[in-house]
């Protein structure tokens, strides 16, 4: 087996996958497509039928004996080689290879389907809970394009080894490379070339852009669904009312361990949520940071925090995005923005960006640049075993320590103690369309404060 690199964490990181089927289908915009490719009939493109997510989670692990390692790779394989060749646009038979000989083995090193850590009952070669906390904290992250539950291991199991639950989503609205519903064909990821516009739909709309505009909502219901799903089975357990989570496997787990007791609340769901998101899973944080829940049945998500990853801001609607107004005793999330070098040197995406922070933190000091990070420095991909490079550990190092200090609520020591620089730019050389190649002044690891 390939294994990603371990994690030296507080606590052991169990991973188990839920899913949920929606009641009542919610079907978002008016687009179509053509089930099973060209040919196939036409139906709505975005449907939620089904959510589902990967929990990370400090797991129990003592006298348990499990084979440690998830599937980094969405099964069926065959189904994921399709989807990466379709979201490249290559031919299957050049993936084949890589997918079926890499990334059959490839795998998380966590612990699948362990139990649930009690938050005050640690293990004793652990440290124990920080004061106060009887509960975990609460993560919900959000993937960006092209990605899954699994495309963000490295950081969900750093999030979860210090003392964090943190649901992956999987969302299914036609931008991960590939998704497998458990009642229905396995759904790749769709295109502009794929979409079939409403006879309604104004020609200006008929966009990609609008499209993702769509997706954001569709998120939205997936996020606020689970979070409620999830929020039922920690007060109520397994069998309680409303309870509609399942495993996507025939696995049996223990179900108790993820469900309060008398006074001891394993997870806090009630509150002091946080909200995590890499690109267009950052537009979806904003999304929801800046609308109301996308129906009058939607649990509230009482988020206090807000950890997003590089964004990418152009799909939602300018002005903006900018807060929901909320009640006068509840004070708005508190927001952090690490951004790659290439998206901040991207002038006009970074001059809208810097705008939108100075809304929710208007002091400063919560937007942050990591030097020579790229676009996918935030993923597992620069990770792979076999492939792996000293700076990209580093820049995930640097990511790490900063996306811990801002949920442990302590940003500002953290940005004494790391190198950090003020933002310069230089000209490295000229690009094939003639236009100057441009590059952050500092050395690989360095940080910006803007």
């Amino acid at each position: 087996m390939l294994y990603f690199p371990s994690i030296k964490g507080r606590y052991p990181v169990g991973a188990t996958t839920f899913q949920l089927a929606v009641p009542s289908p919610i079907t978002v915009g008016t687009s179509k497509i053509r089930a099973g490719g060209q040919n196939g009939d036409l139906k709505s493109a975005l449907v939620v039928e089904e959510i589902a997510f990967t929990a990370y989670y400090p797991a129990q692990v003592r006298n348990i004996k499990r084979t440690r390692g998830l599937d980094w790779l969405i099964r069926p394989i065959r189904e994921s080689l399709r989807g990466y060749a379709h979201f490249a646009g290559i031919s299957t038979w050049i993936v084949r290879p890589l997918v079926y000989l890499y990334g059959s083995f490839l795998r998380v090193p966590v612990h699948e389907n362990a139990p649930l850590l009690s938050p005050v009952l640690v293990s004793e070669d652990a440290e124990p809970p920080k004061p106060n906390q009887n509960s975990w904290p609460l993560v919900i992250f959000s993937h960006g394009l092209g990605g899954s539950r699994t495309t963000y291991s490295q950081l969900c199991m750093r999030l979860a080894s210090s003392g964090r639950v943190v649901l992956a989503m999987e969302h299914r609205d036609g931008s991960g490379h590939v998704c497998v519903p458990s009642r229905s064909p396995a759904k790749l990821y769709i295109k502009e070339s794929d979409i079939i516009w409403s006879p309604d739909t104004k020609d200006e709309e008929r966009t990609m852009l609008s499209f993702r505009g769509d997706q954001l909502t569709f998120r939205q219901h997936e996020i606020y669904l689970a979070y409620a799903a999830f929020s039922k089975l920690v007060k109520y357990g397994y069998e309680g009312p409303g309870n509609g989570l399942q495993l996507t496997d025939a696995s049996k787990i223990d179900w108790d361990s993820w469900t309060q007791k008398d006074d001891v609340v394993p997870i806090q769901c009630d509150d002091n949520i946080a909200l995590a998101g890499h690109s267009f899973g950052g537009a979806t944080v904003f999304s929801i940071l800046s609308t109301d829940p996308p129906s009058s049945e939607s649990t509230p998500i009482p988020v206090n925090k807000a950890l997003i990853l590089d964004p990418w801001i152009e799909p939602i609607c300018s002005p903006g995005p900018s807060p929901v107004p909320s009640p006068r005793d509840r004070p708005l999330p508190r927001l952090l923005v690490i951004n790659s070098e290439g998206f901040t040197l991207w002038k006009d995406h970074f001059e809208r960006l810097v705008g939108v922070v100075g809304v929710w933190e208007p002091a400063g000091r919560r937007l942050l640049t990591i030097v020579r990070s790229k676009h996918i420095s935030f993923s597992d991909f620069p990770l792979l075993p076999l492939t792996i490079k000293k700076k990209a550990h580093i820049v995930m190092d640097i990511i790490s320590k900063l996306s811990l200090a801002f949920l442990d609520g302590s940003i500002d020591n953290a940005l004494d103690d790391i190198r950090t620089r003020k933002m310069e730019i230089k000209i490295v050389g000229i690009k094939k369309d003639g236009r100057p190649s441009r590059q952050l002044v500092g050395d690989i690891g360095d940080v910006i404060v803007h």
